[in-house]
């Protein structure tokens, strides 16, 4: 796969990328630990705590939580009832919230020659998430039109697994070398774009990922992306 060839397919991640986990239970957990929370302070520890399982793999939930849990200041001793409470306001289903900037980043992108699709490790309803959001749909709707979203509960495939994105490639005829996945994971979305011969761009706002400079390219903002496809366009 050469990095210059010229891209002609954009797929995306779903958490973390496009839609967040709904802030009411998050924040209700987190103040009666005695920690102020808002959406900014949950959507920054997503992305520590995101980026502390990657730095200790494999992929631990409740290395996560507590991850979280600390990144929103929890302090030590509740961390572990903390993270406990989290499991569920954070858990496939609740993950119905716009990642601010997500629809108009998509409505951008589809002003380009590119192929759109979602590719997301979830639980069966990625794709209504998506669509009630109003952030994308396949077909006619309130959000962005994309080719396919793939979800790896109903396909039987999970990232890192390269499969799913064979899957995707197949489905849309798409050759992985003009093909990028955007993801906010290094050990699941960017290894697992790697083996599938797809260039990885991780979505890393803060500067959080362990992994050395240089092994992989970076986005802070999904809000860039559309720039960034343009440079690297047809």
């Amino acid at each position: 796969m050469s990095p210059r060839e010229p891209i002609e397919t954009v797929l995306l991640d779903a958490g973390g990328v496009l839609i967040m986990p709904a802030a009411e239970a998050v924040i209700t957990i987190l103040r009666a630990a005695g920690v102020r929370a808002d959406v900014g302070v949950i959507d920054r520890a997503h992305y520590a705590a995101t980026a502390a399982n990657d730095a200790s793999p494999p992929r631990d939930r409740l290395l996560y939580l507590r991850a979280f849990a600390r990144a929103c200041g929890v302090q030590d001793e509740r961390v572990e009832r903390v993270a406990a409470e989290l499991s569920t306001a954070i858990d496939g289903p609740t993950w119905t919230r716009e990642l601010r900037g997500a629809a108009k980043s998509l409505r951008a992108l589809s002003s380009l020659p590119v192929v759109l699709g979602v590719v997301s490790n979830s639980v069966g309803v990625v794709a209504a998430q998506l669509r009630q959001a109003g952030i994308c749909q396949v077909g006619p709707g309130a959000g962005t039109p994309v080719a396919l979203v793939i979800d790896s509960a109903l396909v039987g495939i999970a990232k890192p697994d390269p499969g799913i994105f064979h899957l995707a490639l197949r489905e849309l005829d798409a050759r992985p070398g003009r093909t990028v996945y955007v993801g906010d994971t290094a050990r699941i979305d960017v290894d697992g774009a790697l083996a599938a011969g797809i260039r990885p761009l991780h979505l890393d706002p803060h500067l959080d990922c362990p992994d050395p400079p240089g092994r992989h390219e970076h986005l802070r903002s999904l809000g860039d992306l559309a720039a960034w496809v343009h440079a690297h366009g047809r």
